[in-house]
């Protein structure tokens, strides 16, 4: 079988896609390959007042097309550990722009854990706690060239040669939590998702069965070597129990606009982050935000993203919005299949690859 794309049959790409398209007489899953983008030169500015220019209508347009032309999609695997009641099939696109204004298609009641999308912002809170400088001499941003959930890297790696978007460096991070004891910490992390959210979230107890023994060994590991601050049943616990934080497309929207508008939350315009914290998450999501994947999805989708087994992805488009899609088969890497083409396609259409809005259009 050929493979193209996100290390997985059928995610499809621009030069692939046209390639098949031509040769097949058709078009590409999703917008029409002949259809030219919505905008014709890149806006002079960024934020709540350009948001508020750009034209819902179209864009919510353009993500029914695209979930209806991913519809047929069925490559890739469900995550085995994946929490009861998951159905492969479901697919949602949610955007939340950073004026406030926000849309869902598709399956817009599934409800799924944030499993490591709960990452970047866990991040964002130790970072506010401790400081840029100390998480990043703690903790570290750079790729570790191993799998997201290798139990290696907690040994062969110094703890200031992780990333919080992986697994190692992500259970490091809660290390670093503050708070009098485990209940206080987690739900400081529970209330800052909660506060990105726009509304209450709480960790969904029935879901507290999800896979935990590499994760405890990949902990006590790194306890071992002297990589790991606090107590490792607690420290492992909370980062387990963040990953089980129950959302939907909507919810995880209204997060990352919150990071797309600097850390102001877009609909009720209280500053919950601060700009640098923004910019340090990021910048670590460019990094390894998709796994291993990250470096080809920043050169073809060029946002910073994070994505987790459960089958969500959010890409942040600083000063424009989030776009959020979910749909739990994965590829090789752990990423939604049908997730990143979805996304890649919204960006195109829309020119929202963060290289061409520095380089403006041709």
């Amino acid at each position: 079988m050929i493979q193209i794309g996100y290390g997985h049959p059928g995610a499809g790409g621009r030069f692939a896609c046209a390639l098949l398209g031509a040769l097949l007489l058709g078009g590409c899953a999703g917008i029409p390959m002949q259809s030219e983008p919505r905008t014709t030169a890149m806006p002079a500015a960024y934020g709540r007042e350009a948001a508020a220019t750009i034209d819902l209508a179209a864009l919510r347009e353009d993500a029914e097309n695209v979930v209806s032309g991913l519809r047929w999609n069925r490559d890739g695997k469900v995550y085995s550990g994946a929490v009861e009641g998951t159905n492969p099939d479901d697919l949602t696109v949610s955007v939340a722009l950073v004026d406030g204004r926000a849309f869902s298609v598709g399956k817009t009641d599934a409800r799924f854990p944030l499993m490591s999308v709960s990452k970047p912002f866990t991040y964002a809170l130790s970072l506010e706690q401790r400081g840029v400088e100390f998480m990043v001499d703690k903790i570290g941003v750079s790729a570790t060239g191993m799998p997201y959930n290798s139990v290696a890297a907690g040994a062969v790696r110094r703890t200031s040669e992780q990333n919080p978007m992986v697994n190692a460096g992500a259970i490091a991070t809660h290390g670093y939590i503050e708070g009098s004891a485990p209940d206080e910490k987690i739900g400081a992390v529970v209330d800052l998702y909660s506060k990105m959210a726009n509304r209450p979230l709480a960790i969904e107890e029935a879901w507290r069965a999800t896979p935990r023994a590499l994760t405890y060994t990949l902990a006590y590991q790194m306890k071992s070597v002297d990589r790991l601050e606090g107590d490792v049943d607690d420290v492992t616990n909370r980062y387990l129990e963040s990953n089980i934080v129950a959302v939907g497309a909507e919810d995880l929207a209204q997060m990352g606009a919150t990071f797309a508008s600097g850390g102001i939350q877009p609909v009720t315009g209280e500053r919950i982050l601060k700009r640098e914290t923004v910019r340090t998450v990021l910048s670590a999501s460019v990094i390894a935000g998709m796994y291993e994947d990250s470096g080809l999805w920043w050169t073809r989708v060029g946002l910073p993203a994070k994505s987790g087994v459960s089958g969500a992805i959010v890409a942040i488009a600083p000063g424009w919005g989030a776009i959020v899609a979910y749909s739990p088969r994965l590829d090789a890497a752990g990423n939604s299949v049908r997730g990143a083409v979805a996304i890649e396609q919204l960006v195109d259409r829309w020119q929202l690859h963060s290289i061409d809005r520095l380089i403006g259009a041709p």
